[in-house]
């Protein structure tokens, strides 16, 4: 999972209203970042490029992030819920000691191969705090004025 910033700042319309709430926050967020050139990929289980979009995507990846990283963190169970149509996969993250084994269940025609990858849980959370900090990145080159609200301001 890997995000690349857009080249410059969006000079948005003064009547721009962004929600308040988490979720409607990332969604509004990746709506814009989707009308620049910000870039969004995965890969992993057998295919190098999946087929993900910024506004659906990973707005459904950052509304799951700041959970599955603080479950991963406590040493719990984890999911990531590609539910968009089209690409239908479930990530889930299960700790057995300093490892987490990463599962991905398609609910499409496409198998991923392998079913099951592993990595430490060190590499894990910084795959996704990574993925954090890039998504803040993104928003403050974007979008200045929206990095300061939370839970960006952390990342």
């Amino acid at each position: 999972m890997s995000i690349t910033a857009p080249a410059g700042r969006l000079h948005p319309t003064p009547d721009l209203e962004i929600a308040d709430d988490y979720e409607s926050l990332v969604m509004d967020v990746c709506k814009i970042l989707s009308e620049t050139n910000c870039h969004f990929s995965m890969s992993g289980f057998g295919q190098d490029d999946w087929p993900v979009d910024i506004s659906y995507d990973l707005s459904s990846v950052i509304e799951q992030l700041p959970a599955a990283i603080a479950n991963l963190q406590r040493g719990f169970q984890a999911e990531i819920d590609l539910y968009g149509q089209g690409v239908e996969r479930r990530l889930s993250f299960i700790p057995s000691g300093d490892l987490v084994e990463i599962r991905c269940t398609s609910g499409t025609k496409w198998s991923p191969d392998p079913e099951m990858e592993t990595a430490s849980r060190s590499e894990i959370l910084e795959l996704l705090t990574g993925l954090a900090r890039d998504f803040k990145i993104a928003v403050q080159k974007a979008l200045p004025d929206l990095v300061a609200r939370s839970p960006f301001a952390t990342w």
